[in-house]
């Protein structure tokens, strides 16, 4: 038995922003707030959208204080934004960190209380949120399609997840011109954080036949046009495919679930200050390796759509060529393959496999049962940058 959940609406193609204000009135809204990043506000993008909405003369107003991992207090100041300003409808216009405040902001005009009352307690919010569109100028996170939105309590050093079916928007609007701004260290760091969507809710325990579907062509199409959305940013048909497989990573994970590797992110994320996207591929290639003995097959299947000639070997084998095609990839593109690289200390081992018990949920989907012990290892592997293939 499973069920399956996403938006109520996607339209994707080029210029498919251009129905933002056509959607806003279909759905009812009267009065919308658009909440973004000061970085889209520099670069002009979110002229390109509320341009549609000043020529069919809607109202609405503009928040642009979303900041990179948001926190409890960020969404607390958008939220208090958007109650004075009387909106009935939210469009979340920006990366991840952007639309996870939107959704947030929904669920809190129509319910009483603050964030914190709602994070990790899915079945604890009793009305419908407002009105929501999504529309993501990044190819990476998925949020779009998700259930989740994650925010940083910084009393407790940890990123904690929004749960609810009612986090699904009304609309998303996907409009791959929106992504060629990404210089090519986001494209790099949102590609993965796509491709990392689409690998765990695949070996995820709570996957079906639908979200491993999603995964595989996820998975394809990354393997196919990260390299050159990073290489040649112009590309159309890249972006229109990474796009695509954001999209479709999202239906996957948002359904499915994530795993040790989102896990493992958030364990030193948080504490070295960096990007998840970044600190969840960083990782990966080591969350592969230890992984690769629950599913052998699956792990097969991901190392061949990652490119790896897997043809003749022995299952395990080539199970743990998945590992081995992760960090190939990174590397290509510029990534690091060390937690080293970015700050992480031999003597932090101990608390950052701590850490990784406090994300219960991504925990209890691994196909693999993780200890203490075995985070230990795999941190030491991250801190050393070879798998143990490599030995």
């Amino acid at each position: 038995m499973f069920s399956f959940s996403t938006a109520q609406k996607v339209i994707f193609g080029t210029g498919s922003v251009s129905q933002i204000a056509e959607e806003v009135r279909r759905i009812g809204g009267k009065k919308l707030v658009v909440l973004t990043d000061p970085g889209i506000v520099k670069l002009g993008l979110d002229v390109k959208l509320t341009a549609h909405l000043d020529k069919k003369g809607l109202e609405y107003g503009v928040w642009s204080n979303v900041e990179p991992e948001p926190t409890v207090d960020c969404c607390r100041q958008a939220v208090d934004f958007v109650k004075r300003g009387g909106y009935d409808s939210v469009v979340g216009f920006g990366g991840g960190s952007s639309l996870d405040v939107a959704k947030a902001a929904a669920i809190l005009l129509t319910n009483k209380g603050s964030l914190t009352d709602y994070l990790g307690k899915p079945e604890s919010i009793p009305n419908l949120p407002a009105k929501l569109i999504l529309c993501p100028t990044t190819a990476g996170t998925g949020s779009e399609v998700s259930n989740a939105a994650v925010f940083v309590v910084p009393e407790e050093k940890m990123k904690y997840v929004l749960y609810s079916s009612y986090l699904y928007p009304n609309v998303v609007i996907l409009d791959p011109d929106l992504t060629k701004t990404m210089p090519p260290k986001i494209t790099a760091q949102t590609g993965i954080d796509a491709l990392c969507h689409a690998i765990e809710g695949y070996v995820s325990l709570n996957s079906s036949p639908l979200t491993e579907m999603f995964s595989e062509k996820a998975i394809k199409l990354i393997s196919d046009n990260l390299r050159v959305a990073y290489a040649n940013g112009s590309d159309t048909k890249a972006r229109e495919n990474m796009l695509l497989a954001s999209y479709l990573a999202g239906l996957s994970f948002g359904n499915a679930g994530t795993v040790l590797g989102h896990a493992v992110g958030y364990a030193y994320g948080f504490e070295l200050h960096i990007p998840h996207g970044l600190s969840i591929g960083i990782t990966m290639p080591y969350v592969l390796e230890y992984n690769a003995t629950a599913d052998l097959e699956k792990h097969v299947k991901i190392a061949s759509l990652l490119g790896e000639n897997v043809e003749g070997l022995p299952l395990r084998d080539a199970a743990f060529k998945a590992a081995e095609a992760f960090k190939k990839l990174l590397l290509e593109i510029d990534f690091p393959i060390s937690i080293k690289e970015v700050g992480a200390k031999e003597d932090m081992i101990p608390t950052l496999a701590e850490n990784v018990f406090k994300s219960v949920s991504h925990v209890a989907r691994n196909p693999r049962r993780i200890t203490k012990d075995d985070m230990v290892g795999l941190f030491k592997k991250a801190i050393e940058g070879r798998l143990t293939s490599e030995n």
